[in-house]
């Protein structure tokens, strides 16, 4: 697994900047809003309209529409709390290199079902549990990354390129990050921030784009 360096870390956050109309917080704030919302495995009605919203406004439904996701969501509600307290419950303190695939696959194995895809796209999963667990789960998204993955092997790749950096270089990175989000005036990075994760996504966005 190649490692991140700094020309493709670099390369991603010009991307991001310029070629999206994302936040230049790289969701900083977002990320304190859906941790405040996390209903912790308690997938209640009125948990889901504002999530149902989020998921909308990130293109994870197409060509779906809510009222059909909305009704799969209720016909696995049961089990969808079931595989979070089995895979989420027992590692939501820990970010993705505390944990394996194996540990907490269920979860978005039970999430795909709410969107199903004729060839496994990880979009919607990905986005689904990067909204409850973003320091565990990556988010993937077409444009940005691009290539071939299920979820499995996009979430593979993310853990893998991470610990194949040296730790000196994650310190600078995440570093780095902190004062691009302190510079977009939006405040400090977040305690909760998926930085593992969100520099390696802005890693493979400059692989792909630089």
């Amino acid at each position: 697994m190649n490692p991140i360096d700094r020309g493709e870390f670099a390369a991603g956050v010009r991307w991001w900047q310029t070629k999206t109309r994302w936040r230049n917080d790289f969701h900083n704030s977002a990320y304190v809003v859906l941790s405040a919302q996390n209903p912790n495995g308690d997938f209640r009605d009125d948990w889901w309209p504002d999530f149902l919203r989020r998921l909308t406004q990130w293109g994870a439904l197409r060509p779906l529409s809510g009222v059909e996701v909305t009704r799969r969501l209720a016909a696995n509600r049961d089990e969808l709390a079931s595989a979070w307290r089995q895979a989420c419950a027992p590692v939501k303190d820990l970010d993705i290199t505390g944990v394996a695939w194996e540990q907490v696959r269920a979860f978005p194995e039970v999430v795909a079902r709410l969107k199903p895809t004729k060839y496994g796209s990880p979009v919607f999963p990905s986005k689904f549990c990067h909204f409850l667990l973003p320091r565990i789960f990556p988010v993937f998204d077409n444009a940005a990354v691009g290539g071939s993955h299920t979820y499995e092997t996009y979430f593979g790749l993310i853990k893998g390129t991470w610990e194949a950096t040296p730790a000196g270089l994650q310190d600078e990175l995440v570093a780095e990050l902190a004062r691009l989000v302190d510079d977009d005036g939006q405040g400090r990075l977040y305690a909760g921030f998926p930085a593992a994760t969100k520099i390696t996504e802005l890693a493979l966005i400059g692989r792909r784009h630089a």
